[in-house]
C-alpha cells in the first residue's frame, strides 16, 4: 500500500468543479428550446369542418351563461337590495361612531321615558313589597326568618313586659347548644367588607 504525501492531484478541487460548465451548457439548450415562440401553427389540411385546437384550451365555459345556476332567495343582488349596506363599526370614522351612539342613546331615552310612571306609591305599601322581596331573597339563601321577637327592653325603672322576659329566658336555655354560633357567618361578612386580609 502507498502513502500519499499532500493532497492528490486527481480528485476534482473546488475551483475545478466551479470552472467546469459542461451543466450550463446542457441547461441552455433545454431553456432554449422554450424560448421559441411560434405564433402561427399551420392547420393541417382537412376536410373537418371544425378543427379539434379550437377546443383544446382547458377553459371552462359552463357558467359563462347569465342566468346559469339556482336562483336562490338569497342571492347576493337580492340581498343587497333588501338590506342598504354599512360599514363595520371598525372600519366606520370617529364622528360618524359618535353621531350613532347619540342617537342610539337618544332612543334609548325616549323609550325610557315612555316606560316610566310618574304615580308615587304609598310609602307603607313600598316597604311592605321590601320586606317582602328581602324576605324571598333571605329564602333563597337558606336563612330562616327571624320569627322571634327581639330581646330589647325598655328604660329602667318600669319593669319589663312578659314577652321579654320568655325571650331572654328562651335565649338563656340555648345559648349553650351551640358553639358561638355566628363565628363563621361573621368572619365572611369582615372579609367580604375587606376588614380581615386574606
Amino acid at each position: 500500500s502507498r502513502v500519499q504525501k499532500g493532497k492528490r492531484s486527481d480528485k476534482a478541487t473546488t475551483k475545478s468543479l466551479l470552472n467546469d460548465k459542461r451543466l450550463v451548457q446542457e441547461q441552455r439548450e433545454r431553456y432554449s428550446q422554450y424560448s421559441v415562440i411560434v405564433e402561427e401553427v399551420p392547420e393541417p389540411s382537412g376536410d373537418r369542418l371544425f378543427s379539434q385546437e379550437d377546443y383544446e384550451d382547458e377553459y371552462d365555459d359552463t357558467y359563462d351563461g347569465n342566468q346559469v345556476g339556482a336562483n336562490d332567495a338569497d342571492s347576493d343582488d337580492e340581498l343587497i337590495s333588501r338590506r342598504p349596506f354599512t360599514i363595520p363599526q371598525v372600519l366606520r370614522p370617529r364622528e360618524v361612531q359618535e353621531q350613532q351612539e347619540e342617537e342610539d342613546e337618544e332612543e334609548a331615552m325616549e323609550d325610557r321615558e315612555a316606560t316610566k310612571d310618574h304615580f308615587v306609591q304609598d310609602p307603607a305599601v313600598l316597604r311592605e313589597r321590601a320586606e317582602a322581596r328581602r324576605m324571598t331573597f333571605l329564602a333563597r339563601k337558606g336563612q330562616k326568618p327571624d320569627n322571634s321577637a327581639a330581646v330589647t327592653g325598655i328604660p329602667k325603672g318600669r319593669g319589663q313586659s312578659r314577652e321579654t322576659v320568655q325571650e331572654r329566658r328562651k335565649k338563656e336555655a340555648s345559648k349553650g347548644t351551640r358553639a358561638n354560633h355566628n363565628r363563621r357567618a361573621m368572619a365572611d361578612r369582615k372579609r367580604n367588607k375587606g376588614m380581615i386580609p386574606s
